[in-house]
């Protein structure tokens, strides 16, 4: 909700501050994971390296932010659904 906005406005976000969120697995404790897929719909599609070079992966990464890393710890084929 934004006071006064109306259809077709365009919004600027600025964000700020982000923070990766603990993992609530006790297997895990004290580490943090992110993901990112690179699909036909997205920016990595075309930037994969190894052949065959487009095909749709999901990336799982483990993060640190006091030490400001991430480090790929699992990644697997995507199957497209429909």
């Amino acid at each position: 909700f934004v006071r006064g906005a109306e259809e077709g406005d365009v919004l600027e976000v600025r964000i700020i501050d982000v923070a990766p969120r603990p993992c609530a697995n006790p297997k895990y404790s004290g580490k943090a994971f992110g993901s990112n897929a690179a699909a036909s719909w997205g920016y990595q599609y075309n930037d994969l390296i190894d052949p065959p070079a487009k095909r749709e992966t999901i990336t799982i990464f483990e993060t640190d932010a006091q030490a400001e890393w991430a480090r790929a710890g699992y990644s697997y084929r995507w199957t497209p659904q429909t």
